[in-house]
């Protein structure tokens, strides 16, 4: 049964080691065995990718994981991810504190220290310190804010900083104030952003003193090249799809930025489709040529992101369609191959994120928790 629009919930997984978009392999090969290995009948399909869903969130995560690390852990599973607090051992490695859990939300939001996470109160909000140590701290502008409102986080959940309280809705301000289409910024994660706290009809004046309209934000977006963008584009993708699904809930016509929007995400839907590899997988250049680098986490990182997007972008009958069900097999066989491997902690989670959506869709869960899914109405 398919499900729309709605809050989707799933038992996910978690997991382990670094973060982010990894480097692509300078020679990949042509093609990989397993390809019959990778295929998968509906009915095999479905407990394949609930496998790998249990196996990473069987990977433990730690409180003294990077900020990086635990805020994808949490895109990929959800607000009820847990971390393990590791037991305190005085000097002569007696236990002075049992280990005990966490969950990783709370954790953030108590002002615990995390490794590479820090919040910045501003004159417009509260803002997370971005790019000081690769893989450790936020990574792109906006991107731990975006990602919580993938979960569908309140605007009052508190946060506190400093000793001060403040709310999930004061990195939201933040967020709108700064952004601009005149200062080369990253607004991949902005779009989601201001879609889902102001909506797509939204105007406002930044801290520049631009005014803007969100359909400038759109533009920006479908403007800006693909091939250059964080994880090959698929963010930017991801963020245009958000955007448009939330203005065709609206009634939003699809004229005008809209309309172009719209061409540019079947462009490269079918591109992905015409560069899938032949074992299903997606191309380890993304969008820029047919390959297929045989360096597991490289395949994670491509087939993760690609798939995750065409996840929420996808029609209903499109998500049953024998090319996304070999995509979704093959995701799920690298990373069940690979369980006991250390990986890297975004592709991973990015990944899981895009099998959680699918499951939700495809499938359907309990409708209390889980990925949000923001999918326009069926006409």
């Amino acid at each position: 049964m398919m499900r729309r629009g709605i809050l989707l919930v799933l038992p996910l997984g978690l997991l382990v080691l670094a973060v982010g978009c990894p480097p692509r392999d300078p020679n990949p090969s042509s093609s990989n065995d397993g390809s019959e290995k990778n295929t998968a009948t509906p009915g095999e399909l479905r407990p394949r990718v609930e496998a790998a869903l249990a196996s990473v969130k069987g990977r433990e995560l730690l409180t003294t994981h990077a900020f990086w690390t635990i805020f994808h852990a949490i895109l990929g599973m959800g607000f009820e991810t847990t971390l393990v607090d590791p037991p305190v051992l005085d000097k002569d490695g007696k236990v002075v504190r049992e280990a005990s859990t966490v969950n990783a939300i709370d954790y953030i939001c108590s002002g615990a220290k995390v490794r590479g996470m820090e919040f910045i109160p501003t004159l417009d909000g509260l803002d997370v310190a971005t790019g000081k140590q690769i893989f450790v701290g936020q990574g792109h502008q906006d991107q731990f804010i975006a990602e919580m409102a993938q979960w569908g986080i309140a605007r009052d959940k508190k946060f506190m900083v400093n000793g001060k309280e403040y709310t999930f809705l004061d990195f939201v301000n933040h967020c709108r104030a700064r952004a601009s289409t005149t200062k080369n910024q990253e607004l991949s994660w902005a779009i989601v952003i201001i879609a889902d706290y102001f909506g797509t009809d939204h105007a406002w004046t930044n801290n520049l003193g631009e005014k803007l309209h969100f359909e400038d934000i759109v533009r920006y977006e479908v403007d800006q090249p693909i091939d250059e963008a964080a994880c090959g584009g698929t963010h930017r993708l991801f963020g245009i799809t958000w955007a448009l699904h939330r203005h065709l809930q609206k009634g939003g016509p699809v004229t005008g930025v809209w309309l172009d929007a719209a061409h540019h995400l079947e462009k490269y839907k079918d591109v992905a489709r015409k560069t899938q590899n032949s074992d299903g997988s997606f191309s380890t250049e993304y969008f820029k040529s047919p390959a297929n680098a045989k360096d597991a986490g490289n395949r994670i990182a491509s087939t993760g992101h690609i798939f995750e997007w065409l996840a929420l972008y996808l029609t209903d009958s499109e998500l049953e369609a024998r090319w996304v069900r070999d995509a979704a097999s093959a995701l799920a066989v690298m990373i069940l191959d690979n369980q006991e491997a250390a990986l890297e902690f975004g592709s991973l989670y990015h990944a899981a994120h895009g099998l959680a959506m699918y499951h939700a869709r495809l499938w359907g869960v309990p409708e209390s928790h889980g990925p949000l899914i923001p999918l326009p109405p069926k006409k």
